[in-house]
């Protein structure tokens, strides 16, 4: 019995073990690698050097030594800017500055040592590494280009359009990928598969636009990982060693912006009633407000840093309905003679029977036919009247309507 048990139990793991890899593998990582060779002036392999990787944002560091072949090679790094720093017995110092790697790349940053002592320094800047490891071709927005391009909104996928190999699908906001494909991409966030519907696309929830660290979108010849026809990854950003926060306010009204077509079309085809004479005025007053703060955790060395954010986003708008129950001007001056039969207002007694009703007769003889024997009847019982709808003018033009018929 209990080698039975151990084995369900063996089984279960490897299966628990194997999907969790499996799962894994297919969303990618949005890890990156630096890796490079270090060789003396004349090209030289040096074995044994000491290099070190420092995050510039956090000042966090990473080591590792050259192999026999003078290769190093640091993984698992996040997005960012770091300094490469390696140092050997007998060469000065170098240091290559500003080595910028984007999430789920392998960056090569090579290192040539010049003789000399160790507390002399080589320092190179402004290097813009060329990708040779992968084919991938694919593009990426750095959260200072998010904020700073110009936009109509704050949703992150709408940044999408500015690659090449992106166009707008059918409907507003869908997407078409090389080409024609609407369908088959694969979204994350920081790593984790966040694609939304059957057939792959983008879900409502998204985090604010002051956490993106970057928009990377891998089009062609990216590797198996990464699945789907494109795959679009989104990484938030992470506190850095110093404090910083940010501060934003978004206004989009109808004063200072154009007519949509929807409106004009509107315009076009509007009947003029005697409850809304003219065309209403297209309102709107959109406001987003925000903001965000970053920085170590207090008491942790610089060890342990923190991000937090929020955004608020409403809107005043008219709410537009139609009607077609809008009772004709002619009810409120008491003219009953365009209403059906069935239709047609009767006073009730206070037995709760119906009496003196206005015929068709009487109404034809008279329009106004709600004058002697209603105004008597209600006299007579004085617990119900007539409630005729009320036409309320919107500060943008619009109607509302209250409930009719009789009541208490």
């Amino acid at each position: 019995m209990n080698i039975t048990h151990r084995s369900f139990r063996a089984i279960l793991l490897a299966l628990c073990l194997f999907s969790g890899a499996g799962l894994t593998f297919a969303q990618g990582t949005n890890l990156g690698s630096i890796r490079g060779t270090v060789t003396d002036a004349n090209g030289g392999l040096v074995s044994g050097a000491k290099a070190q990787i420092t995050d510039i944002e956090t000042g966090l560091t990473r080591q590792a030594t050259t192999s026999s072949e003078g290769a190093y090679e640091v993984t698992g790094l996040k997005y960012g800017v770091y300094r490469v720093t390696v140092s050997a017995q007998g060469f000065k110092t170098a240091s290559i500055n500003q080595v910028a790697l984007r999430g789920g790349d392998t960056v090569r940053a090579d290192v040539v040592l010049q003789p000399g002592g160790a507390n002399e320094t080589v320092e190179v800047t402004a290097v813009t590494p060329i990708n040779l490891e992968t084919p991938t071709v694919g593009g990426q927005l750095t959260s200072r280009e998010l904020i700073e391009l110009p936009r109509d909104n704050r949703d992150i996928y709408s940044f999408l359009y500015l690659n090449p190999n992106i166009t707008q699908g059918v409907a507003d906001g869908s997407f078409k990928f090389i080409g024609a494909q609407s369908y088959g991409a694969s979204f994350s966030l920081d790593g984790q598969r966040t694609s939304g519907g059957i057939f792959g696309e983008p879900t409502n929830s998204q985090p604010s636009l002051e956490t993106i660290g970057e928009l990377v979108v891998l089009s062609n010849n990216f590797t198996a990982e990464y699945a789907g026809i494109a795959n679009i990854r989104v990484t938030t950003k992470r506190g850095g060693k110093n404090y910083q926060g940010s501060l934003f306010y978004n206004n989009k009204n109808s004063a200072l912006a154009a007519w949509t077509l929807g409106d004009k079309a509107g315009e076009a085809i509007f009947s003029p009633t005697p409850a809304q004479s003219k065309f209403p005025t297209p309102y709107f007053n959109l406001n987003e407000t925000g903001g965000s703060f970053s920085g170590p955790v207090p008491f942790s060395k610089e060890k342990t840093f923190f991000l937090a954010s929020y955004e608020r986003r409403w809107s005043v708008a008219p709410v537009r309905f139609s009607s077609a129950t809008l009772p004709h001007a002619s009810l409120y001056t008491g003219d009953f003679s365009k209403l059906n039969l069935s239709a047609k207002p009767i006073a009730i007694s206070p037995q709760g029977v119906p009496v003196v009703p206005l015929t068709a007769a009487e109404i034809a003889a008279n329009p106004r036919a709600r004058s002697a024997k209603l105004r008597s009847a209600e006299a007579q019982d004085g617990s119900r009247m007539l409630c005729l709808p009320k036409i309320i003018s919107g500060r943008n033009g619009g109607v509302a309507q209250t409930r009719s018929g009789w009541r208490q």
